[in-house]
């Protein structure tokens, strides 16, 4: 991870295709593989966002691998 950049209420991070996929896979366990009591008090967000939040990291690393691809 590097080129971090905070503002006051979010951040940009820029990702390698290898961390895109270890944040991947965790988001997908916390939605898909385990069940958590009190999901929103203890993630921070809904299934439904936390979802959301999901399929753009995928989107995101699907883009950075077809890139990667390409080059």
């Amino acid at each position: 991870m590097r080129n971090i950049e905070n503002k006051p209420d979010r951040a940009t991070v820029d990702l390698t295709l290898n961390e895109f996929r270890i944040l991947n896979n965790a988001m997908n366990e916390i939605l898909n593989g385990l069940r958590i009591r009190g999901f929103r008090a203890r993630v921070g967000a809904t299934r439904r966002k936390t979802d959301i939040l999901l399929r753009q990291v995928q989107q995101a690393a699907g883009a950075c691998r077809r890139q990667a691809e390409n080059d």
